[in-house]
């Protein structure tokens, strides 16, 4: 069975200073999660360091084991528990999921 890569984009709105420090703590949350959540192998943030104001703020770029795997680790509570971390300041979100 093949592994699947979930890639999100998030492009998070407000005061600068508020942003850059909700970028790092998901990255720091997030990065933390495999071997936590069942399925996830790998899970890696970047935070946009070019300061293109068109560009999104955040991809995430994770690894699960299956499609069972996303919808497992979406509903995790250490999951959501991340998500709280930017949830406030996010304008725009992109995700595609597919199979590697």
């Amino acid at each position: 069975m093949a592994k699947v890569k979930h890639i999100v984009m998030f492009k998070l709105d407000g005061d600068n200073a508020v942003v850059a420090k909700a970028a790092a703590d998901f990255k720091a949350a997030i990065e933390a999660l495999p071997g936590k959540i069942p399925g996830l192998q790998s899970a890696e943030v970047g935070i946009e360091a070019s300061g293109n104001a068109g560009n999104w703020t955040l991809v995430l770029t994770a690894v699960l084991d299956n499609m069972d795997s996303v919808s497992t680790y979406a509903v995790h509570p250490d999951h959501l528990d991340c998500v709280k971390i930017i949830k406030p300041l996010i304008a725009h979100r992109a995700c595609v999921d597919y199979s590697c």
